[in-house]
């Protein structure tokens, strides 16, 4: 089935503003979601919400009919690629790509076996073993990107995982990710501030603003017919 539903979450902080106002989304499987705005929008909180680390305030979180609001991230299931990569400096590139598959206990054959194919498919066949402070870094952004996928988990999630690195490496990289997230037979959602970013890895993008969703659809409906002003200004459509 591999479907999530959100239903009118809410989420405040403790200044009582809130942070998500409202949230309906429904993907379906295969659905490549990219989910745009300005900073302070929601966006990372929205993903969060999704994948346990933080609960909303009130609304459903609902993936293949089953209520996990109360689910800890940990039995989720759920991939997250953070903004910083959160690499572990101390292991080198086979054992944070391991890292994972150890914690679910699965065997030294299988986490080789797994290891190799994620080496394989993020274009890092040969960088087994070197240190994490050798990489450059579009280098640790697929290492990142291969712990991330390893566990095969049924839902991916990356938070703007372009942001750090310069222009011309981020355009070069955003090429490879979204082949990557094309082959993919699972429901991504692609964080960013970047529409070129968010067109590309979207089939569906969402824009936010101020924890709501402003409008929702495909890059020639959101460019053609932009919902209010403000969006039309946001996408300078």
């Amino acid at each position: 089935m591999n479907n999530l539903i959100l239903e009118n979450i809410n989420k405040k902080y403790d200044d009582d503003s809130l942070v998500l106002k409202d949230i309906n989304l429904t993907l379906s499987k295969n659905t490549k979601l990219s989910v745009l705005g300005p900073s302070g929008s929601g966006k990372t909180t929205l993903l969060r919400l999704i994948a346990g680390l933080e609960s909303p305030d009130s609304g459903k979180i609902i993936f293949n009919g089953q209520l996990i609001n109360d689910y800890p991230a940990h039995k989720r299931n759920f991939g997250m690629m953070f903004q910083d990569f959160a690499l572990f400096p101390h292991l080198n590139v086979f054992d944070n790509i391991a890292f994972g598959l150890k914690m679910q206990g699965i065997n030294k054959p299988g986490i080789n076996a797994r290891v190799n194919d994620m080496l394989l498919m993020t274009d890092l066949d040969g960088f087994a073993k070197r240190s994490i402070d050798e990489l450059s870094g579009g280098e640790r952004q697929r290492v990142a990107l291969a712990r991330t996928l390893a566990p095969n988990p049924c839902l991916l999630m990356l938070d703007e995982p372009l942001s750090s690195l310069d222009k011309v490496l981020r355009k070069h990289l955003l090429q490879e990710l979204t082949k990557i997230i094309a082959s993919l037979n699972i429901i991504t959602i692609f964080v960013t501030h970047d529409h070129e970013e968010a067109f590309a890895a979207g089939n569906t993008i969402i824009i936010m603003k101020n924890g709501s969703i402003e409008q929702q659809g495909t890059k020639d409906q959101l460019l053609q017919n932009p919902e209010n002003q403000w969006v039309q200004e946001f996408l300078g459509a």
